[in-house]
């Protein structure tokens, strides 16, 4: 068996230990990825349990803001009051996250993925629909996530 002379051995210790972070780093990624899914799946639980309303409300960071509303006019609980207010009693909205990323500081992540939106129609039937959603998280000062935007593209109805 060969031994290494101790320079030798200090290279090899330096460069293993220069592997420690990368693998740490990766490993806090990954922590932190899973995190933004589960609360994710948090705000859909709570919409599901306490209501539409009630769950973007709770999950809303104060700067909050909407592609389909006015930025300049609405943004925070007003324009989550704004879009999500009216929703029809009835509305049921599930939706899972497919994919989830964070940034390289741990301070942004997303989620997209597919929604499902089931509420009453005019005859009282229910009515369905589905698209994509893209949630954008941030941490906020207090260590929680909160969204900062939330939107959804709804699929293309069937040709005729």
């Amino acid at each position: 068996m060969k031994t290494l002379p101790r320079f030798e051995l200090v290279l090899l210790a330096a460069a293993l230990l220069s592997l420690t972070p990368g693998t740490a780093a990766a490993a806090d990624m990954a922590k932190v990825k899973a995190e933004v899914a589960k609360m994710e799946d948090a705000f859909c639980a709570m919409a599901q349990e306490k209501g539409i309303l009630t769950a973007f409300e709770h999950f809303a960071a104060p700067d909050v803001a909407f592609i389909d509303t006015d930025p300049r006019q609405h943004r925070g609980l007003a324009a989550v009051r704004q879009r999500m207010g009216n929703v029809p009693a009835g509305t049921k909205i599930t939706w899972s996250a497919l994919f989830t990323d964070v940034s390289a500081d741990g301070t942004l992540g997303y989620n997209y993925g597919r929604y499902e939106w089931r509420s009453p129609g005019p005859d009282g039937k229910e009515m369905s629909r589905g698209g994509f959603f893209l949630t954008i998280w941030k941490r906020q000062p207090d260590g929680s996530w909160k969204y900062v935007m939330d939107t959804g593209a709804p699929d293309k109805p069937a040709a005729k």
